[in-house]
């Protein structure tokens, strides 16, 4: 290796895996890390990168997101390198209503086409199911997880009552067996835990009674709700024994249930909570209205700090975006609606607003300014949770998730000095979820497999390069001899 000339050197940066953080030289060939020690400057590069007084971390790995609306895989992909982010699992499936009709292995192979034409970072896919795919279970889910999509994701709510939303409730029946598809096929199940028939009867006496402002929406999908759900999910996979990843939870009640299961040892449960959840609550609601509605709902600054240390416990394993790429318009439920009110948001029926936010881009640094710097967490486990947990849950580790010899070069330079006001994101979308939040310590430079992304705040990169990563489930933290959450 000494008489080779590298592709890059970045020389100088303290490196920070889950592990801990080291002041290292990182050198990359052929778009893989060839060599990390503390000094390589004697080392032969055709660039080298200067890192001084910079963290040099794994490019993110955000296991959600929503690449279906106005921000598609080409725009959310570039939000996401903004933001540190460098591999994207995308949930994908049979859903006529979000412009995707046909067989659920149809449209992932699709999916997957195009984002190796449009996206300029990696992708991954987990498979939505819904009661439509039923009858096809049994053919659907060991096929995709020889084509390495090895988790799917079903609602314990969405109901044909919910207001633009199409119908996803899966049946009990239906969720056992797709768990136990997953189990003996070696898949893992992601579950959106609502109990969806007690949401329904609760907006719809909100309704009648004419409550339909802002403030009724956190008390028609009570934290209860969540409770029941996630205790009835995590009870599903332990009877069949599949592994459970229970998605965006954020009432302060849930670590305890996750905490049960997890000690109680039948499967591997491993709970995803999302950045708004960590910082945002439902005074969000109030103040915008169907900009900030998210399901399950912002709840209150208990439930954050809950979430916060569940994160540092490790009873939650990762933070996802949950990132949907609605415009404004798309949140009102259309344009007419958002005219409607735009003098008086106060008036909106929130119940006819969109589900949805916009989080991708300052995801990495809004736990970093709102975690690290405010000692909620350290360091490592801003790693654990946003590169090697979300990588070894969806069996891409070590390619993914972390910078070691051999591991694909997505590598992020982060200043922590540089200071950012969240003011819109580089997407379609016209707004971002946390608009005005003042944040210290940012991405400067984000490279996949050893090529510059962003570079000083531009994007240098073209469409063309993106490859898709499939999930290996013989080297998933839930398998007998795969990669552990530590």
């Amino acid at each position: 290796m000494s008489n080779k000339i590298a592709d890059v050197l970045l020389q100088g940066g303290l490196l920070v895996t889950g592990d801990g953080i080291t002041r290292s030289d990182v050198l990359i060939s052929e778009g893989k890390v060839v060599r990390i020690d503390d000094d390589l400057s004697q080392s032969l590069a055709k660039k080298t990168i200067n890192a001084n007084g910079k963290y040099v971390l794994p490019g993110g790995v955000d296991a959600h997101a929503h690449p279906t609306f106005s921000d598609k895989i080409d725009k959310m992909s570039i939000c996401a390198a903004f933001g540190g982010v460098t591999t994207l699992i995308c949930f994908v499936g049979n859903l006529p209503a979000w412009g995707y009709p046909g067989k659920t292995e149809d449209i992932v192979s699709q999916f997957i086409e195009e984002a190796g034409s449009t996206s300029i970072l990696d992708v991954g896919v987990h498979a939505i199911l819904t009661p439509e795919d039923e009858p096809r279970f049994s053919t659907i889910i060991p096929s995709l997880i020889r084509d390495g999509v090895i988790s799917f994701k079903m609602f314990m709510t969405y109901t044909p009552r919910t207001p633009n939303m199409p119908a996803l409730q899966m049946p009990d029946h239906a969720l056992m067996n797709i768990m136990d598809l997953c189990s003996t096929h070696g898949g893992i199940a992601q579950v959106h835990c609502e109990t969806g028939c007690c949401i329904d009867y609760l907006a719809a006496q909100s309704v009648s009674s004419g409550n339909i402002t802002a403030e009724w929406h956190a008390p028609s999908q009570p934290a209860l709700l969540e409770v029941e759900a996630v205790t009835r999910a995590a009870t599903f996979a332990s009877v069949t024994g599949c592994p459970l990843y229970p998605v965006h939870v954020s009432a302060k009640e849930i670590p305890a249930v996750i905490k049960y299961f997890q000690e109680l040892g039948k499967t591997s449960i491993y709970a995803e909570t999302c950045p708004h959840y960590l910082t945002l609550t439902n005074d969000e609601v109030l103040k915008k209205g169907p900009l900030a509605k998210v399901g399950p709902p912002l709840r209150e600054i208990e439930d954050n700090e809950a979430m916060w240390q569940a994160v540092s416990d490790g009873t939650v394993s990762v933070i996802g975006s949950d990132s949907t790429g609605f415009s404004s318009a798309e949140k009102f439920g259309g344009v007419e609606n958002k005219v409607k009110v735009a003098s008086d948001i106060s008036k909106f029926n929130i119940f006819e607003g969109t589900f949805g936010a916009n989080t991708i881009e300052h995801m990495m640094p809004v736990i970093w300014s709102k975690g690290v710097n405010e000692g909620r967490i350290t360091l490592p486990v801003l790693v654990k949770q946003l590169c090697e947990n979300p990588a070894k849950i969806f069996g891409m580790y070590p390619k993914k998730g972390t910078v070691k010899v051999g591991s694909d070069a997505d590598i992020v330079i982060w200043d922590p000095t540089k200071q950012h006001k969240v003011m819109g994101q580089h997407g379609n979308a016209d707004f971002s979820t946390f608009e005005g939040f003042e944040l210290l310590g940012m991405p400067i430079t984000t490279m996949q497999r050893g090529q510059l992304i962003v570079e000083h705040g531009e994007l240098v990169s073209k469409p063309g390069g993106a490859q898709y990563i499939p999930g290996d489930p013989n080297v998933t933290a839930y398998a007998s001899n795969g990669f552990k959450i530590t």
